[in-house]
């Protein structure tokens, strides 16, 4: 066992039952309309980040980033695993398929 304190991050672990939303496109397409979101989507589309980040990432600062992560978490964009006393955020592949799917349907229509 590892005597290592976890660093400072927004903790996407949750213990609880998921709860499924109403509108899981909804969710989605709203947060992917925050400027900062979308952000956060093209830069962990190149690489992983690891907590802490006090600076920011991608350009932001500390406050935008953890507000950004924020609402990724909340419309399921963003995962992320232990690695020592960090966290290493990356995106949601299962939810971006979901949201191509529910886009080319569209296409079908």
């Amino acid at each position: 066992m590892s005597d290592q304190k976890p660093s400072r991050h927004i903790c996407l672990t949750n213990r609880h039952a998921l709860s499924i939303s109403e509108d899981p496109e909804g969710d989605i397409l709203s947060a992917l309309a925050d400027p900062d979101v979308l952000t956060m989507v093209r830069g962990l589309s190149e690489q992983e980040a690891r907590s802490p980040f006090p600076d920011g990432l991608f350009g932001m600062d500390g406050r935008r980033t953890d507000a950004a992560i924020r609402r990724m978490k909340s419309a399921g964009l963003i995962s992320s695993r232990r690695d020592g006393p960090d966290h290493v955020y990356f995106l949601n592949e299962g939810r971006i398929r979901y949201l191509i799917t529910f886009l080319e349907g569209l296409i079908r229509a």
